[in-house]
């Protein structure tokens, strides 16, 4: 266990990740095995003290605590940093929230050196099937064939309901008609609670605008200059509230690869929604609508999987960084994976079953391009087995990600 492993050798440990993806009841187990004191900033008597006074509040806090929704009061993690400055023993605070605070422009302080980040997103596909991570995404770097799945479902219907459904545990509890509702109060809720917690914003109501325009080109490099005019707002507002989405763990920006550090910095990021759930949600999409649609059924497969590789590879051995490449000639390979060697291996994603001589033009440019750093392409899609493309290409069931 990650949160396990960081306490014992750093000062705080932050569990970051969206709202009800079950930060707090993970870290109310945890803190209960260690015997850490516990307190919540739900509580409205826990935050005024945090807020009015920092410095008290953490001094009567004790050895080892616990603090619950640290977004409700920022104020709080200076006065964390200088209790772990007079006392650098590991292990005295686990803190979570439901939002990157600790990034937050709000925060005048990165803790750098003193905390340790542990994201805790929706479940995986693999949790909810009660699996183990697959080992091939660990073997496949050790120069190992593709796994060969068979599968007993085939075409883009084949996993439009779990696409639908997502990953949040409270969404894979309800019907799709109380999911809905849920996902409504979901995003009012963030907006009305935990936005003003982490930044003062002009103009609340453009966050469902623009969480709607990028559920629209979610996986996509989307130009901010046409969201801006499509929305009304000035683009420097845009891009403002795009990195607050993705401080609230609703968006993911995955960076650029290339060959060149330099020229990674200044192309462009794609941009996933980060549950499908909550995808299918802002598009109005149920699984009938993902399997007939091709155009939104093939974004909406394309972040399904994106974001199944976000969430598990941090907890393989390799934990290999998630990256796209776009070439000059339009050629892309929608998710790179990069090791610490700089070995890369390239991810295709499709709806569909059949992989026809195009779908590999960009995986044979990229191969070309890595040169000797590529080790393996794979076209994850709803084929029925494990097939050999090309030299060191295959294609993939997706069901791979939890089989």
């Amino acid at each position: 266990m990650r949160v396990n492993e960081a306490l014992t050798d750093t000062r705080i440990v932050a569990v970051e990740g969206p709202r009800q993806a079950g930060k707090s009841t993970l870290c109310t187990k945890i803190g209960s095995e260690q015997r850490m004191r516990m307190v919540t900033l739900d509580d409205p008597n826990a935050q005024r003290g945090a807020i009015d006074d920092p410095s008290g509040f953490t001094a009567a806090l004790g050895e080892r605590t616990f603090i619950d929704e640290l977004q409700r009061a920022p104020e709080l993690v200076l006065a964390l940093k200088s209790a772990v400055d007079r006392d650098p023993r590991p292990g005295r605070f686990l803190v979570s929230g439901s939002a990157s605070l600790l990034l937050s422009p709000r925060i005048g302080d990165s803790l750098a050196g003193r905390v340790a980040r542990v994201p805790l997103r929706p479940f995986t596909q693999a949790e909810i099937s009660r699996k183990a991570i697959p080992p091939w995404l660990d073997g496949l770097w050790d120069g190992k064939e593709a796994p060969y799945i068979e599968s007993p479902n085939e075409g883009k219907a084949a996993h439009a309901q779990r696409i639908a459904i997502g990953g949040f545990p409270a969404a894979v509890a309800r019907s799709e008609r109380r999911r809905g509702a849920w996902f409504e109060d979901y995003i009012a809720a963030l907006i009305a609670r935990d936005v003003p917690d982490i930044v003062d914003i002009r103009r609340p109501d453009l966050l469902p605008a623009l969480l709607a325009h990028l559920a629209a080109g979610s996986s996509s490099l989307i130009s901010m200059r046409p969201v801006a005019r499509a929305l009304a707002a000035d683009e420097k507002t845009v891009r403002a509230y795009v990195r607050l989405l993705e401080l609230l763990h609703l968006v993911v920006s995955v960076p650029a690869w290339s060959p060149g550090f330099a020229a990674r910095a200044i192309r462009a990021p794609r941009l996933f929604i980060e549950d499908s759930g909550l995808l299918a949600h802002l598009l109005d999409a149920d699984a009938t609508r993902i399997a007939d649609d091709d155009v939104l059924g093939g974004r909406a497969y394309e972040s399904f999987v994106a974001m199944e590789l976000a969430r598990l590879l941090p907890h393989t051995v390799t934990a290999p960084k998630l990256r796209h490449w776009r070439g000059p000639h339009g050629e892309e390979v929608d998710i790179v994976l990069e090791n610490r060697t700089g070995g890369v291996i390239g991810v295709e994603i499709k709806s569909g079953a059949t992989v026809r001589r195009s779908d590999l033009r960009g995986l044979t440019k990229f191969r070309e391009l890595a040169g000797d750093h590529f080790i393996a392409g794979l076209v994850l899609c709803t084929t029925r087995q494990t097939v050999p493309l090309a030299s060191r290409i295959w294609a993939t069931p997706i069901e791979a990600l939890w089989l």
